[in-house]
């Protein structure tokens, strides 16, 4: 018994884009309300807080739930919660649980996913749902904002390599760094054989020099002028290619100036909000404040393990119920961000042979393959990060050698 004045509902809201659908249960599993459907829209949502305060005697009698379906909650979501209401988020894994469970067609039906949803609140299977503070939130569009935009470099930049291997194959033989100052200059003016056999050799030493700062002249130009002379390159379609690769450096430029002030943002946040993610080595301004952000309130978990699962880096359980650590896959069912992020600190530990790197090579000797450990690294590490955020304390160095540590995240 839940101890209030009346009977506890459940209320299971379906998202979709441009349209809700509302449905409730009670206690003891039966019909509360005839499902109904609202738009997406502050008109819809005035029409689901009338059809909630009419299932129950108080708001302290109940408890509304949603599946995180994209980004469409969030709206509903803060607006329910701001009207007094109990509100939680369904994993779809859960929904998905209790359908099978029921018997329930595979085809998904809107009227029939909000009782599901419901049902599954009533039998306990979900977490508290904590957003975190306004600032919290504003860090996480933040660091979701800068991964999306050097994903974007990342595609430009394997679109100029495209258009070279046709045009100017030998051209990753020239510099370095393809995408450096200088190339990037060359790039502009001429990113053709055929433009840069056209340009004078004094003039194009001077587009290297200017942006080498005057480490690049007259002698790398005529190298250029030298590997474009015989060149392999094909000689159809290069004016559309030219043009492609001119407006892809400048794509380029523009995105990472942009992430670049998107930076300066995170990094500002980040030392407001949690600065002691930054005590732990391998951890900088952006990964600290993704992983930061993506867990949100530290509060919101009792234990590193309840992190680990959030992030889906814990390991799966066979069918057959026959359980190990290292050999099953993980579960890959949480957050995708935080799964990225966790990751890729594991991977700064081995770059500077901090204590997880022993842990990792120690791994690695047991026949892990180097994904396995890195993984088994990732969830160490969680273990450091939740006691470094739930104590408020500096990261300890003694802490990722301790056994005990080892043992628990396994």
């Amino acid at each position: 018994m839940h101890g209030k004045a009346g009977p506890m509902i459940y209320a299971g809201i379906d998202i979709a884009k441009n349209d809700h659908v509302v449905g409730a249960t009670d206690e003891h599993g039966r019909d509360a309300s005839k499902p109904m459907k609202f738009a997406n829209s502050a008109g819809g949502f005035d029409r689901c807080v009338a059809y909630l305060e009419g299932l129950a005697e108080s708001k302290s009698d109940l408890m509304v739930g949603m599946e995180a379906t994209g980004h469409y909650w969030l709206p509903l979501f803060c607006h329910l919660q701001n009207e007094g209401f109990s509100v939680v988020v369904i994993n779809p894994i859960r929904t998905d649980a209790m359908r099978r469970f029921k018997g329930s067609s595979r085809v998904k039906t809107d009227m029939i996913d909000c009782v599901l949803i419901a049902e599954t609140m009533r039998c306990g299977d979900f977490e508290p749902s904590r957003l975190g503070d306004e600032s919290m939130m504003e860090l996480r569009q933040l660091t979701r904002l800068h991964q999306e935009l050097k994903e974007s470099v990342a595609n430009l930049k394997r679109q100029v390599i495209t258009a070279l291997d046709q045009v100017f194959p030998e051209y990753d033989s020239i510099f370095s760094d393809t995408f450096g100052e200088s190339s990037k200059a060359f790039l502009k003016r001429c990113p053709t054989p055929e433009e840069c056999l056209g340009i004078r050799a004094d003039s194009l030493a001077g587009t290297l020099a200017k942006a080498s700062h005057g480490k690049l002249g007259r002698k790398k130009a005529d190298e250029i002028k030298s590997i474009a002379k015989g060149s392999c390159g094909m000689r159809m379609a290069t004016s559309a290619l030219s043009f492609q690769i001119k407006l892809l450096i400048d794509q380029i430029d523009f995105i990472e100036r942009q992430a670049e002030e998107v930076e300066a943002k995170i990094r500002e946040g980040i030392q407001e909000i949690e600065p002691l993610i930054l005590t732990i080595p391998g951890i900088g301004h952006i990964l600290g404040a993704q992983i930061v952000s993506e867990i949100g309130d530290i509060r919101r978990f009792h234990s590193a393990p309840a992190i680990v699962k959030y992030a889906g880096i814990n390991p799966s359980v066979s069918q057959s119920g026959k359980f190990s650590s290292d050999d099953n896959h993980i579960t890959k069912q949480g957050s995708p961000y935080l799964r990225r992020a966790l990751y890729l600190a594991a991977m700064g530990q081995l770059k500077l042979k901090t204590p997880f790197y022993d842990y990792y090579a120690k791994k690695r000797a047991d026949g892990k393959s180097h994904r396995e450990a890195l993984i088994a690294v990732s969830r160490k590490l969680v273990h450091v990060i939740y006691a470094v955020l739930s104590k408020q304390q500096p990261y300890d160095p003694n802490a990722a050698k301790s056994p005990e540590l080892a043992s628990r995240s396994e």
